[in-house]
């Protein structure tokens, strides 16, 4: 076997695990869950908004499918939910296809409407197989 053969063969299954772990979500029930993103506002606006006296324009983005998993809490304080996200689901709803755009993505959203509440996004977790991203782990809570 030569090594480009090794590459070819290593981001097949990459894209096999994405495959698979799109099947596995949508088998297990998988819900929707929208991530609130901010909307650049336009230029005559921006001192309102950084005064606080307008409201920050945002859209609200439909991921699917997701399975919600309660993550256990220390103090019992804060609901916590780790959120699996399939990296196809992801693509389909913003066209992101690599782990540090899909970083970035969830660094930027305001929140995560799950269950009808909006949650803030505490970590995104990346599963890889081939150098293929297949699952997000994102841990929100509220």
């Amino acid at each position: 076997m030569m090594p480009g053969d090794q590459d070819f063969t290593q981001s097949s299954r990459g894209i096999a695990a994405l495959r698979a772990a799109e099947a596995l979500l949508r088998t297990l029930g998988g819900c929707t869950v929208w991530v609130r993103l901010p909307v650049n506002a336009s230029a005559g606006s921006a001192d309102a908004l950084q005064l606080g006296l307008a409201g920050s324009v945002t859209e609200d983005v439909a991921i699917a499918p997701v399975v919600s998993r309660h993550a256990r809490n220390a103090k019992g304080t804060q609901k916590k939910v780790e959120l699996l996200i399939s990296a196809a689901g992801l693509a389909k709803a913003k066209q992101i296809s690599d782990a540090t755009s899909a970083e970035q993505f969830f660094d930027s959203a305001v929140g995560v409407i799950y269950a009808g509440t909006l949650m803030r996004v505490e970590s995104v977790l990346v599963d890889e197989f081939g150098g293929v991203p297949y699952l997000y782990r994102v841990s929100v809570s509220e």
